[in-house]
C-alpha cells in the first residue's frame, strides 16, 4: 500500500486480501468458542525452594492458558497477576504462607477475570513464564529491584552471616550429560543443609559455598566440551574460607537452574529455546510493536502522528502545541521505537491510557500531572471522613496507634514491634518535647498530647494530641486524620478519609498477626564423683605402779600402794582424725610397763549428680525469664546493731528467641546456677555458675552450650623424721591420705517451635 501526499510517501509492510482476513476470522471465532466451551480454573498452588534463597510459585490450570498480564507496586510490595476467562477452584481466596518474603496471596474473580495477588515483605526480581498447564512465578531473593546495591548487599550478607555456619565440605564433583544434551554438574556435599549462593556473573555461573572445604584432587579446571553439552569449563578453586565453582558456557545462550536432594546439588545448564531466546531479547530491546518503514520530507509532525495512528490502530491526541515539520527515514523499525525517536527529536512526550495516546511538549505533560496530582490533593481535603473501629488481635492496639503516628513502638514486655522516627516521652524519656494532660503524651516529632485535654509540643511540633489533627511527616494518616485506643476491648478507632481507612486495613492486616512461640528447655548438671582413704596409727608407753600389802598384823592398815607415773601416753600420734573404726591392742607388757598401739582408717566414696531442668516459653523476638530458688540470711554489724540480710541463690533462664525463615531459632541466653557454700568468717560463701551465649539451633535439636571439668587428686603422707624410715615398724610412724575429687558442670539447650495448639506441661 502506498500514500503519496506532497512530497512524502510512505510503503506500509502488511497486505493482504479480504478473503484471507474473513478466513482467518473464522478460524480464531472457532478457537475462541472452543477455548469459551472448555473453562479453565485455578485448582492448586504449590510452593517450591530453589537454591540461592530463591522461590517458586506454580499455579495449576484444568487446561492451558497464556501468559498473564502481570504487574507490580513498591509500597505495599505485590505482584499481581490477571488470567483472562479463568475460574478459581481454590477453597479460599486468601491463603497464608509467611515464607521466604512471601506473606500471602489471594485469588478473586471478577468481571471475566482471574487476579491473582502474591503479597511480598519487600519486593524483588521476579520472572513469570508459562508451561502448558502451569504458570510459574519465580522469585529472586537475592537480587533487589535496586540493581546498583546488589553485589554490595550480597557481600555485606555472606561477611555477616558465614561466621554462623558450621563447617561443611564437599565430597565429590562430577559432570554429566543429559537426555537432552544439558549438562548435569552433580556436586556431593557432606551436609545437606550447606549454604550455597548461585549468581550469573559475566557469562558465566558462579556458585559460592560458605565455610566449606574442597578436597586437593577436585582443586582443579576441567575441559568438558567432549561431553558436546553447552558447558566448556568447570573450575573449582578455594577462595579463603569460601569455594567457588564456575562453569563457563560455550556461548552466552544458555539457561541454567539448581535443585538439591539431600547432600546432592545439581546444576542443571542447558540451550535456551527459541521463545526463551525471544523473551531474552525483548528484555534488552524493549520495543515490541509491528515493524515500518518511513520515510518524509520535510513533513508537518501531526501528519507523522496521523500516519502512526493509522499504522496502529490507536488514538493519538496531540496537544495544540504540537508544531514543526520533521525529516526523517526509518527502514524496518518497530512502530513504538519509531514513535519515540519522532518525540524525542522534537522535545515532545506521551502519555498512554488504554488505546488513547496524548502527545505534547514535555513541560506541559508535566504541568498537567503537577495540575491533577494538585486537584486530587483537593479532593483529598474535601473528601468527607469515616470512622472505622479496628479490633487488635495478637497485638496492644496502643502499639498500632504509634505506628500510624510514626512513632517507634516497643511493647511493654520488650518486644520490639516496629521502628520509626520520634521518642516517647511518655514514659520519662527525652525526645526533645514536653507533654501534659491526664495521660502522658509522645515527645519528640511533634508529641502526642495527651488524652486529657493536655498539649504537647516537640522538637517539630504541630501535633496537637491524639484527638488533634496529626501533622507528622512519617505518619501514615492524613492531615486530618485521627487514632484512639480503647485499652479496655483493645479496639484502634481511626477516623481518616476512605483511601487512608483502606491502606490502614491492609496494613493491620499484615501486621497483627499470631507470632509463633518458642518452648526453650534448658538441662544444667552437675556430675560429682570421689574417692577418699585414710589410714593413721597412734603408738604409746605407760608404766603401771605396785599394789600394795594386805593381811598384815593385827592393828595394822593395810596399805594398798599407788599407780605409777605414765612414762609417755603417745609416742607417734598421727591417727585419722574422724575414724570410721579403730582396733587397739597391746603390743608388750612387762612387770610396770605397756606398750599400746591403736589403728584408725577412713575410706569415703561418693557420687553425685545434681540436674536442673528450667523451662520458659515465649513468642518470638520477645525476652523471657525465669528463676526459682532461695535467700540466704546473713548477719551484719553496723552502727545500727546487728542486721539481718539475704543473699540469693537462684536458678535464672533468660533468653531471647529469634525464629529465622528456615526454621531454626537464634537465642541469647543468660543461665546462672547459684548455690549455697561452706560458711566463712566473714558470712556465707555463694558457689556461682554462669553461662553468657548467642547461638543458633535447629527446632527441637538439642545442643551444649559449655561445660566446666574440675579434677582435685591428693596424696599426703604425715610422717615422723627417722622412725618412718625403720624397717618393719616404719609404718608405725606413718599416717597416708589419699583422694580423688572430680566435678563436671555441663549446660545443654533445646528450643521447640511450638505449635497453635500445644500447650506447656
Amino acid at each position: 500500500m502506498n500514500i503519496k501526499q506532497g512530497g512524502f510517501c510512505m510503503s506500509f509492510l502488511k497486505q493482504g486480501s479480504l478473503l484471507r482476513v474473513l478466513a482467518i476470522s473464522t478460524l480464531l471465532f472457532g478457537q475462541v468458542s472452543l477455548l469459551a466451551a472448555q473453562e479453565i480454573a485455578l485448582s492448586s498452588v504449590n510452593l517450591n525452594a530453589l537454591s540461592g534463597d530463591n522461590l517458586q510459585l506454580t499455579f495449576e490450570m484444568t487446561g492451558n492458558v497464556a501468559k498473564p498480564k502481570v504487574f507490580h507496586t513498591d509500597n505495599p510490595a505485590k505482584i499481581v497477576l490477571d488470567f483472562p476467562g479463568v475460574k478459581s477452584a481454590l477453597k479460599k481466596k486468601k491463603n497464608i504462607i509467611n515464607a521466604g518474603g512471601i506473606n500471602s496471596y489471594i485469588a478473586v474473580q471478577a468481571d471475566g477475570r482471574l487476579r491473582v495477588v502474591i503479597n511480598l515483605v519487600k519486593l524483588v526480581n521476579y520472572d513469570v513464564k508459562v508451561q502448558g498447564k502451569r504458570v510459574i512465578v519465580a522469585l529472586h531473593s537475592s537480587g533487589r529491584i535496586v540493581r546498583d546495591s546488589h553485589e554490595k548487599l550480597t557481600k555485606k550478607t555472606l561477611n555477616q552471616f558465614a561466621a554462623l555456619i558450621p563447617e561443611q565440605a564437599i565430597n565429590k564433583i562430577d559432570f554429566r550429560r543429559g537426555k537432552k544434551g544439558e549438562g548435569h554438574l552433580l556436586i556431593f556435599l557432606s551436609n545437606p543443609n550447606t549454604v550455597v549462593n548461585t549468581q550469573e556473573k559475566s557469562g558465566k555461573i558462579e556458585l559460592t559455598f560458605l565455610n566449606t572445604e574442597l578436597p586437593q584432587a577436585y582443586a582443579k579446571k576441567m575441559d568438558v566440551l567432549d561431553f558436546a553439552t553447552p558447558v566448556s569449563i568447570i573450575e573449582a578453586k578455594k577462595v579463603g574460607t569460601k569455594v567457588k565453582v564456575l562453569i563457563t558456557p560455550v556461548n552466552k545462550d544458555f539457561g541454567y537452574s539448581t535443585f538439591q536432594t539431600d547432600g546432592l546439588l545439581t546444576v542443571e545448564v542447558r540451550a535456551i529455546t527459541t521463545a526463551e531466546e525471544e523473551e531474552k531479547r525483548k528484555k534488552k530491546f524493549p520495543y515490541s510493536g509491528e515493524r515500518l518503514s518511513l520515510n518524509f520530507q520535510d513533513i508537518e509532525i501531526r501528519s507523522v502522528l496521523q500516519v502512526l495512528a493509522v499504522f496502529t490502530d490507536l488514538n493519538i491526541v496531540a496537544s495544540d502545541a504540537v508544531t514543526g515539520n520533521i525529516t526523517l527515514r526509518m527502514n524496518d523499525v518497530p512502530w513504538d521505537q519509531a514513535l519515540d525517536l519522532i518525540l524525542k527529536s522534537k522535545g515532545l512526550a506521551k502519555r498512554e491510557s488504554g488505546n488513547v495516546i496524548l502527545v505534547a511538549p514535555t513541560a506541559e505533560i508535566l504541568k498537567l500531572e503537577e495540575e491533577e496530582l494538585e486537584s486530587q490533593k483537593v479532593a483529598k481535603r474535601l473528601e468527607p471522613l469515616k470512622t472505622e473501629y479496628i479490633q487488635i488481635n495478637y497485638a496492644k492496639a496502643e502499639n498500632f496507634r504509634n505506628i500510624l503516628f510514626g512513632v517507634s513502638s516497643i511493647g511493654a514486655d520488650g518486644c520490639s514491634v516496629t521502628s520509626g522516627s520520634g521518642n516517647n516521652n511518655s514514659r520519662g524519656g527525652s525526645g526533645g518535647g514536653s507533654s501534659s494532660g491526664g495521660i502522658g503524651g509522645i515527645g519528640g516529632i511533634g508529641g502526642i498530647g495527651g488524652i486529657g485535654g493536655g498539649s504537647s509540643s516537640g522538637g517539630g511540633g504541630g501535633n496537637r494530641g491524639i484527638n488533634g489533627q496529626n501533622n507528622q511527616q512519617n505518619s501514615l494518616l492524613s492531615d486530618r486524620g485521627t487514632a484512639i485506643v480503647d485499652s479496655r476491648t483493645n479496639t484502634l478507632i481511626v477516623k481518616d478519609t476512605a483511601i487512608v481507612q483502606e491502606e490502614v486495613r491492609m496494613m493491620i492486616d499484615k501486621l497483627d498477626r499470631q507470632v509463633r512461640q518458642v518452648l526453650i528447655e534448658a538441662r544444667i548438671v552437675i556430675a560429682e564423683e570421689g574417692f577418699a582413704q585414710e589410714l593413721g596409727v597412734k603408738f604409746g608407753a605407760a608404766y603401771v605402779g605396785e599394789n600394795g600389802s594386805v593381811g598384815a598384823t593385827t592393828g595394822s592398815n593395810p596399805n594398798n600402794g599407788t599407780p605409777g607415773d605414765i612414762v609417755s601416753p603417745v609416742l607417734s600420734n598421727l591417727a585419722v582424725a574422724n575414724p570410721y573404726g579403730a582396733l587397739g591392742m597391746t603390743l608388750a607388757s612387762g612387770a610396770n610397763y605397756v606398750l599400746n598401739l591403736e589403728i584408725s582408717a577412713l575410706q569415703d566414696q561418693r557420687k553425685a549428680e545434681f540436674v536442673s531442668n528450667p523451662k520458659v516459653l515465649t513468642s518470638d523476638r520477645c525476652r523471657a525469664s525465669i528463676e526459682q530458688g532461695q535467700q540466704i540470711p546473713f548477719q551484719t554489724v553496723s552502727q545500727n546493731g546487728t542486721q539481718t540480710q539475704f543473699k540469693d541463690a537462684s536458678i535464672i533462664l533468660e533468653v531471647t528467641p529469634q525464629i529465622t525463615p528456615s526454621g531454626s531459632v537464634i537465642m541469647d541466653l543468660y543461665i546462672t546456677k547459684d548455690s549455697r557454700g561452706d560458711p566463712t568468717p566473714d558470712g556465707l560463701a555463694i558457689n556461682t555458675r554462669q553461662v553468657t551465649a548467642s547461638v543458633r539451633v535447629e527446632d527441637g535439636e538439642t545442643i551444649v552450650l559449655g561445660g566446666v571439668y574440675e579434677a582435685d587428686t591428693v596424696d599426703i603422707v604425715n610422717s615422723v623424721p627417722w622412725f618412718a624410715d625403720l624397717p618393719i615398724v616404719g609404718w608405725m610412724f606413718r599416717k597416708t591420705t589419699k583422694s580423688d575429687f572430680k566435678k563436671e558442670l555441663l549446660v545443654f539447650i533445646t528450643p521447640k517451635i511450638t505449635k497453635d495448639s500445644l500447650k506447656m506441661r
